[in-house]
């Protein structure tokens, strides 16, 4: 059920619930993933692709250095 109103109490409830669930979703998944998962996506997501890049980087590096 679709709850209309930007300030209605019963939709702002919803709205953070169904910003958990997209949460949760996001959680599951890899840095690898979510940067191919970008990549698919319009727009150029430049900020969230550089930060997933970085940490993918310092995990390679970081099991480089170990060996």
């Amino acid at each position: 059920m679709k709850i209309r109103g930007n300030n209605n109490k019963a939709r702002v409830q919803q709205r953070k619930e169904e910003a958990v669930q997209r949460q949760v979703v996001r959680d599951k998944r890899t840095h690898e993933q979510q940067l191919e998962l970008i990549k698919e996506r319009s727009g150029e997501s430049k900020k969230e692709k550089y930060r997933l890049v970085k940490l993918i980087k310092d995990v390679y590096n970081k099991n480089k250095n170990k060996k």
